[in-house]
């Protein structure tokens, strides 16, 4: 007698590649409910979460979830990874160390258990292994020259392509040490780099200086396993801002990956200085000690976004208003004409946080107006929100991001394909 049984290929794998599920052993045309329950899934943070698919067998007592879409669950249609990216979130959370000391890249892998049930009684079992960096990649904790990062490599012989990844208004290193981790798990030297929010760095996003990037890219092109002009400044969110204002002022970076960019400099904090309770806009970055020009708000509108945000509500109008209603738009527009290199832009048409399609659109614009000698490719994802990431991580969580769980699960899977290929193309050998 076959026993019913769970078959993963391949069981362990990094995080961003898919794996096939087949059922076996079961009572030909049988219904069965599989469930997918994730545990302390997230380096750096907290992650529960489980999901669910109702299949019937076919006449083989089979079922192959490349081939066949559940009856019922969690996600619907033919989806190999549809349970892993349609779980629903138990708890998810990033820790905020203010001392990177206190911060550790654990765990570094995963396990998502999945559980075959028929008659609400579990019959068979297996287990998934996620990886969330490559057992060959070190991982430093970096604190030179005012920096405050993590350095993702492994042992090379030759110097490789290298990344700077720059996170969003989340702050901390948290979110772009798991890309960073990513991509030195595809062998590009990559360093995460907190700019706010962690040891000595400002608490908010206050004229940050640019200056500081450019402190990273030169400690970057200093390292033996790095090749000095082959440099991608990857950023999402804020950190998209930041890499583009930064590309546009220094020839070292050699290409960029903005995700949900803006094109313009936009306003950091309402506040002069740290505890102030006085309405005083500032500039997201400084260059050479001067604050850049930036797009501000009102009084009203800071305060509005601060309601709406308290309250899970979008606030991309906001921005919109604002950008549209700015006497002086043309003086904070990033001169991205100016970057060294190929442009990846990726953004988002239910994007809650800013309309960056539209900043991607009118970047894009500025860009031929300029007759710009590098490649440029704007990859813009239809009803997705804010949250473009990696693969086959959860993304049932809209309601600040936008979108729905299918449509950004597909746009962070096609966005993170096409990332590694920008940088194949961009950096070929």
């Amino acid at each position: 007698m076959i026993l019913p049984q769970i078959e993963v290929t391949p069981a362990t794998a990094l995080l961003d590649v898919p794996v096939h599920i087949t059922l076996s052993g079961f009572v030909p045309n049988q219904l069965i409910t599989l469930h997918a329950t994730l545990k302390n899934g997230l380096p750096g943070g907290d992650l529960t979460a489980s999901s669910h698919a109702i299949f019937q067998a076919d006449e083989n007592g089979c079922v192959d979830l490349v081939s066949q879409a559940p009856l019922f669950g969690t996600y619907e249609g033919i989806d190999p990874m549809g349970l892993f990216w349609s779980t629903n979130v138990q708890t998810m959370r990033f820790y905020h160390p203010y001392s990177l000391d206190d911060f550790q890249f654990t765990p570094r892998s995963t396990e998502i258990e999945l559980t075959a049930e028929v008659y609400d009684k579990p019959v068979a079992k297996a287990v998934v292994k996620r990886i969330f960096v490559s057992r060959d990649v070190s991982i430093q904790k970096i604190l030179d020259h005012g920096l405050v990062g993590l350095f993702f490599s492994k042992p090379h012989t030759e110097q490789r392509p290298a990344i700077v990844v720059l996170g969003g208004s989340e702050g901390g290193i948290g979110s772009c040490s798991q890309f960073a981790a990513l991509f030195a798990s595809h062998g590009y030297p990559a360093l995460a780099l907190a700019y706010f929010q962690c040891n000595d760095l400002p608490d908010e996003i206050r004229q940050i200086p640019i200056e500081y990037v450019q402190r990273a890219i030169h400690w970057l092109q200093q390292r033996p396993s790095v090749h000095p002009d082959k440099i991608t400044l990857f950023g999402r969110s804020k950190g998209a801002e930041l890499a583009l204002v930064t590309a546009s002022i220094d020839q070292h970076v050699h290409a960029v990956v903005a995700s949900s960019p803006s094109s313009t400099v936009s306003i950091g904090t309402d506040k002069a200085f740290a505890g102030s309770d006085t309405f005083s806009p500032q500039s997201s970055w400084s260059f050479q000690g001067e604050p850049l020009p930036f797009v501000p708000w009102t009084e009203e509108q800071t305060k509005v976004s601060q309601e709406r945000l308290e309250a899970g509500q979008r606030i991309d109008h906001i921005h919109a208003e604002a950008w549209a209603a700015c006497e002086w738009v043309e003086d904070a527009e990033i001169p991205v004409e100016k970057i060294n290199g190929p442009i990846l832009f990726l953004s988002s048409d239910d994007d809650h946080w800013w309309p960056a399609a539209e900043h991607c659109e009118h970047m894009v614009q500025r860009l031929k107006d300029h007759q710009f000698a590098h490649s440029v490719v704007h990859l813009r994802y239809a009803e997705t929100g804010h949250g473009i990431r990696f693969p086959y991580i959860p993304t049932t969580r809209t309601q600040l991001n936008g979108g729905t769980p299918k449509n950004n699960a597909y746009a962070s899977e096609h966005s993170w394909r096409e990332v590694l290929q920008f940088l194949e193309r961009t950096f070929p050998g």
